[in-house]
């Protein structure tokens, strides 16, 4: 069922559940809510499959590979969270999704919060996987990364993302998820994520919203989950055991049964 769709003139790569459609033809998404999936730096939206089994029975994702990620076009990052979003409404645009609910991870998330700001009556929820509304990258693990593109330094693969109770093979997966993304990608996600502050207009957000974190979750983006909760009007705060930064992929029955009660919740 996935398939490619042409997104401003980027060949891009959607992954989705249910039955097989012509290409570039749109599938039905339909049934329940509309749920588009936006990842996070350096990923793709293979890592949104295995909360998407759970929730396809009564609702209807779908996710991407925005561009140069995975197997969508382009040879670099699009460099800027207000370009992602850009490229998001274009994709809702593409597929006909008049509200979606946004789900996003980390970077997808930043990228969800910059399309209920500047078109807030386009969105119909949010669900903020790890996310937060401004990180202070530190300057060391940026130049690691510039001396990677360079060849100057090897590429690292760590646990860092994942709770020291998951499994490995699940950390196994996600690492071959990653390595599908070019590192001089991955830098151009993390100068956005880097570059991306929106404390001030939290309050500004509409859209109902729910905030999931892991228990085990990186100090600086737990603080960041926080301040989305606090700053974000009738925000709900949902924390996942035995989970870190990839709370959908390490845990997604959990995962997904808090965001079935918050979709169940939402005006008709």
């Amino acid at each position: 069922p996935n398939k490619y769709f042409t997104i401003d003139g980027i060949a891009t790569y959607f992954h989705h559940l249910g039955p097989t459609t012509l290409p570039e033809e749109v599938p039905d998404l339909s049934p329940g809510e509309a749920l588009l999936y936006l990842h996070g730096s350096g990923g793709n939206g293979s890592f949104f499959l295995p909360l998407a089994e759970e929730l396809v029975s009564r609702h209807s994702p779908i996710a991407f590979d925005f561009p140069g990620h995975a197997r969508s076009a382009s040879l670099d990052s699009l460099g800027a969270i207000d370009k992602m979003a850009a490229f998001t409404h274009a994709v809702c645009e593409r597929l006909g999704l008049e509200r979606p609910v946004l789900i996003g991870h980390s970077m997808g998330g930043a990228v969800a919060l910059r399309c209920a700001l500047d078109r807030p009556d386009a969105i119909r929820a949010l669900v903020l996987i790890g996310a937060f509304p401004h990180l202070e990258l530190p300057d060391d693990r940026i130049e690691l990364q510039r001396r990677v593109v360079e060849g100057k330094a090897r590429r690292e693969f760590s646990r860092e993302a994942y709770s020291p109770k998951t499994p490995g093979e699940i950390v196994r997966k996600g690492i071959m998820e990653d390595l599908k993304t070019d590192p001089r990608v991955s830098l151009g996600d993390m100068l956005a994520c880097r570059d991306w502050d929106v404390r001030e207009r939290l309050g500004e957000i509409r859209a109902p919203s729910l905030v999931m974190r892991g228990e085990d979750e990186h100090a600086l983006i737990a603080e960041g989950s926080e301040g989305l909760v606090g700053g974000i009007p009738g925000a709900r705060a949902v924390v996942i055991p035995k989970a870190g930064h990839m709370v959908h992929f390490e845990q997604p029955e959990p995962a997904a049964a808090a965001i079935l009660e918050f979709l169940e919740g939402l005006s008709p």
